[in-house]
């Protein structure tokens, strides 16, 4: 019985893992309408901003937060923005690499899968001629769908807040 549930759990830490480093080659390679794939119609992408030194906000429809989309089409929109040249301010777009470290899986609820994980994304920012980084930690809720999994929730908190340059759903 223990050596099942241990497979289980082994299984659930791969799929994640999968899922979490193609998100990643995906933002890195600019290969933004794969990405939203990857997410649920539903799916909420949400990156708190801090209350204070200890607490992050708890709820986005009341409280400041750095990122907040509540579907994949709203991502969509984003990506579509940016695609389109009228983000003036995503241009030139910066160059990324996302590292991701760390992950936990567990099971949730209705055979969803939590995921925990630590990540940095390195950005240099040909406009500035600098480079800099981000860092923190991931929370995604992964739903089996259609035979693969898929976002149903990603909760991004930002530890260096003090953001040198523009952010956008690629940078973190």
């Amino acid at each position: 019985m223990l050596e099942r549930m241990s497979s289980d759990l082994s299984q659930r830490k791969q799929a994640a893992e999968a899922i979490l480093f193609l998100e990643a080659r995906y933002l890195d390679d600019k290969e933004w309408d794969s990405w939203a794939g990857l997410y649920e119609p539903d799916a909420e992408y949400w990156a708190p901003s801090w209350l204070d030194e200890y607490d992050t906000a708890d709820d986005p429809n009341t409280q400041v937060s750095f990122i907040y989309h509540n579907s994949r089409s709203q991502l969509q929109e984003r990506i579509s923005r940016i695609q389109s040249r009228k983000s003036i301010t995503a241009l030139p777009l910066p160059r990324t690499l996302h590292v991701i470290s760390n992950i936990t899986a567990s099971e949730g609820e209705n055979d969803l899968i939590v995921a925990r994980s630590n990540w940095t994304t390195h950005v240099f920012d040909p406009r500035a001629q600098k480079q800099h980084l981000h860092f923190g930690t991931y929370e995604h809720v992964l739903k089996p769908s259609d035979g693969q999994l898929r976002i149903a929730r990603k909760k991004i908190v930002i530890m260096n807040d003090r953001i040198p340059s523009v952010l956008d759903f690629y940078s973190i």
